[in-house]
């Protein structure tokens, strides 16, 4: 398995592979079941999200020889995650339709935790579904954490799970975040390591 910097012409199946692993999260995706279609939904705003992050952050890529394995998306400190424009927020707003409520009520949860500092953000990790368990996910983490150093690093776990992968790498359980969903996000984050 390798892990290297996403390609301009990786963008597209990044966003495919987010849309359909999002779609199905158990906290975001059980708010977008309410649409008409949620993988397209979510495909359309990952696709805003890694074309924004691949000029100012860093994706990384798992591949095993051509195929690809999954994803890490990172924004350095100090970063936001790209907003769509006015034609793509409308666009994503009418494929919404149905969700409305929730999914405004999601995003102003998730939008307000912050750390009162600079910080890394791991704004997304995802492994595809025929390389689950194979330690994709772990190496991804990796390639990320050896980049940010000894920077404090952000992010929210949707699983218990995930949660646990962070804690073995030094992450702390700082609070779950309650978004409309049934289960709880995990806000949790790396403190900056004596270097």
């Amino acid at each position: 398995m390798m892990i290297s910097p996403a390609r301009e012409s990786d963008l597209a199946t990044i966003a495919d592979h987010l849309g359909r692993t999002f779609a199905a999260d158990p906290s975001i995706g059980w708010i977008l079941r309410r649409t008409a279609d949620p993988v397209a939904l979510t495909t359309a705003y990952y696709r805003i999200v890694v074309e924004g992050v691949h000029r100012i952050g860093h994706i990384d890529v798992a591949r095993e020889g051509d195929a690809y394995l999954g994803c890490a998306v990172w924004l350095p400190p100090g970063a936001d995650l790209p907003a769509p424009s006015p034609a793509q927020a409308l666009s994503l707003l009418r494929q919404a339709k149905g969700a409305w409520v929730p999914l405004v009520r999601y995003l102003a949860a998730t939008s307000r935790v912050r750390l009162p500092f600079p910080a890394w953000y791991l704004a997304v990790i995802a492994v595809d579904d025929s390389a689950r368990g194979k330690g994709v996910g772990s190496a991804l983490l990796d390639a990320g954490l050896e980049r940010c150093g000894t920077d404090p690093i952000r992010l929210e776990a949707t699983s218990a799970r995930s949660a646990k992968l962070y804690e073995s790498r030094g992450f702390i359980h700082l609070g779950d975040l309650t978004t409309p969903a049934p289960t709880p996000e995990h806000y949790m984050w790396r403190p900056r390591l004596d270097g």
